[in-house]
């Protein structure tokens, strides 16, 4: 798949983290803490699948919330 830090953004805030924007990434918010970091511009594939097992869905759950 081919994703940007925005499109990610958009499923964190769907599944209800909370989102910290900086200059470079982006950090991803649960109520027990930080969850995630998601950099800024085109994901690569081996970073996308890192940030989805970090926050705790697969590929095709993330198809389903874009």
């Amino acid at each position: 798949m081919n994703l940007t830090a925005r499109q990610l953004r958009k499923v964190a805030l769907k599944l209800g983290f909370r989102i910290k924007e900086g200059k470079k990434h982006l950090l991803v918010y649960s109520d027990s803490g930080l969850v995630a970091t998601i950099p800024r511009g085109r994901i690569k594939a081996g970073t996308l699948a890192a940030i989805l097992k970090q926050i705790g869905i697969g590929k095709d759950e993330l198809a389903r919330l874009l």
